[in-house]
């Protein structure tokens, strides 16, 4: 048996890959884990080292991996759309979130980019994160919680446009249904320079947020649409997958400005 700290344990995450590459993070729990290929005993697994090639009852091999954030994000408890890694992923390189950032976040929904963000700012930073639906804030707690970010939270039960903030922001995510309505009140709380990003599904819901962004101190940096499309590696026939991941969001990106001429 390996021994050390980076060792699975009882309780434990873990990502399961199957030979066709299906994923599935579950709870190292119980004697036994099921799978849709069998079943893994617990014990072959708790005290190894991630990394490992697994073995279901029927011979079937699994590798077994610490799961990573993104992970956790196709299959979170949610009651709304939630937002895609591909999305997450470009937003938060554009936002140029860092650890020690303290970033605002309009529309918690499942708390999918809540947690990619927490887990870049922390262990200074701090995300304050609000919904007008309580219960989109109880599930996101529950997301955060499992995976061990919530300390770098600030969960609010309310509309954005009617909370004072006592901080300023480095940045902030709009994923609301009406961001043009609430654009120039989250842009008093941002610090000057400061990148923000409205998320909205649909092009004339672009043409609201631009004219408002003209309207306050927002100048427009770009407006895109990310398409993802997986390939099948293997040898001798490599080939892209036939169903890709195609529209689900548009991100425009603005950054605070002062109006001052020098």
């Amino acid at each position: 048996m390996s021994q050390g700290l980076d060792v699975f344990k009882e309780g434990d995450d873990i990502l399961l890959v199957s030979s066709k590459g299906k994923r599935r993070v579950v709870k190292i729990q119980g004697d036994r884990i099921h799978t849709h290929k069998g079943y893994l005993v617990t014990r072959d697994i708790i005290g190894r080292k991630p990394g490992i090639i697994v073995k279901t009852h029927v011979g079937e091999e699994m590798l077994a991996l610490k799961p990573s954030v993104a992970d956790y994000i196709p299959k979170l408890t949610r009651r709304t759309q939630v937002m895609y890694p591909k999305d997450i992923g470009y937003m938060v390189l554009s936002l140029g979130i860092s650890s020690g950032a303290v970033v605002l976040e309009a529309g918690t929904g499942s708390g999918a980019a809540t947690m990619v963000i927490a887990s870049l700012v922390k262990p200074n930073g701090r995300v304050f994160s609000c919904d007008v639906n309580e219960e989109s804030i109880k599930i996101a707690r529950k997301n955060l919680e499992r995976v061990g970010l919530i300390d770098y939270v600030e969960l609010i039960h309310g509309d954005v446009k009617n909370i004072d903030f006592k901080v300023s922001f480095d940045a902030a995510i709009m994923d609301i249904p009406n961001p043009w309505d609430v654009l120039s009140r989250i842009v008093e709380f941002l610090k000057p320079s400061a990148r923000i990003c409205i998320i909205v599904p649909t092009m004339n819901q672009l043409e609201k947020v631009y004219r408002a962004m003209l309207d306050t101190n927002v100048a427009h940096l770009e407006t895109v649409e990310i398409m993802l499309r997986r390939i099948r590696p293997f040898e001798g026939r490599v080939r892209p997958e036939s169903i890709m991941i195609g529209h689900t969001a548009y991100l425009m990106i603005g950054a605070k400005i002062l109006k001052e001429n020098i």
